[in-house]
């Protein structure tokens, strides 16, 4: 403490020395208290400056205390307000839930799009000479290779849906199962089997819409507010599935050893 020049006041308080005697400071800035780090002493006084300053943070306390004391222990303010059960409630973090086992048709090895889930994503607005259609994406997930396939359709229809579908089976072949939303827009035709989520919930499939998350990213970023014509959007469409489809399913090493 040789370098803060202690003294004793009247009350017998340590406090520091210095050269500010003559300045118009108040006394108490002239001259902090010095308290030991680890007393419970100390850890009173922090614990009230935290309270007078209505919960605040590490700074805000810290910064709040050299104004009346001489502390420059961050570490104990953080033990102190690490203690504090107001604080402790409200910045609780919340647990995740226990993820259930993944079903079989994401782990069985099987061509790409023998399993599928539908699901749309949109609205985009189109120019069509000099008029502005609506555009609605279909977005197809194989479910094993988490590959997409994107067609543009006018509206989610019936019939505008089993057009899109008939060209998804026309390119990538048919597929043994289709999972979609429940709702009177899905029909049953050629054999497939049709699966139905809760319609409205999206917390049913993360793995389909993160895929969604994806495709309306890359949108945004490429139109921003650009209007395009429905060729063009069909193409943008194909360029940004061709990206998504050879991402990396895992992270990937910078260190040359795992090659």
């Amino acid at each position: 403490l040789i370098h803060l020049t202690p003294f004793i006041d009247e009350f017998g308080v340590i406090r520091v020395g210095g050269r500010l005697q003559q300045s118009n400071l108040l006394y108490q800035h002239k001259h902090p208290v010095i308290l030991p780090n680890k007393h419970n002493i100390t850890d009173l006084i922090i614990q009230g400056e935290h309270k007078h300053q209505w919960h605040a943070g590490v700074e805000q306390t810290l910064a709040a205390l050299r104004k009346i004391l001489d502390t420059e222990s961050e570490s104990g303010v953080k033990s102190v307000l690490r203690r504090c059960v107001v604080c402790r409630k409200e910045n609780a973090r919340c647990l995740n839930q226990i993820m259930a086992p993944l079903p079989k048709n994401r782990l069985v090895e099987t061509h790409a799009f023998d399993n599928v889930r539908i699901d749309f994503a949109g609205l985009l607005y189109v120019k069509e000479g000099r008029t502005i259609s609506k555009i609605y994406i279909c977005l197809f997930t194989c479910m094993a290779t988490r590959a997409i396939h994107l067609e543009p359709t006018s509206d989610m229809t019936a019939q505008n849906f089993l057009a899109a579908f008939r060209r998804f089976i026309s390119r990538r072949g048919k597929p043994s199962v289709v999972h979609n939303k429940k709702s009177t827009r899905a029909m049953t035709e050629e054999k497939i089997e049709w699966r139905f989520s809760c319609e409205r919930g999206p917390w049913c499939g993360g793995y389909w819409e993160r895929l969604v998350k994806s495709v309306k990213t890359a949108l945004r970023k490429v139109l921003a507010k650009a209007q395009v014509s429905r060729e063009e959007l069909v193409t943008i469409l194909c360029e940004i599935e061709a990206p998504i489809n050879v991402r990396p399913l895992t992270t990937i090493s910078d260190d040359s050893s795992d090659f």
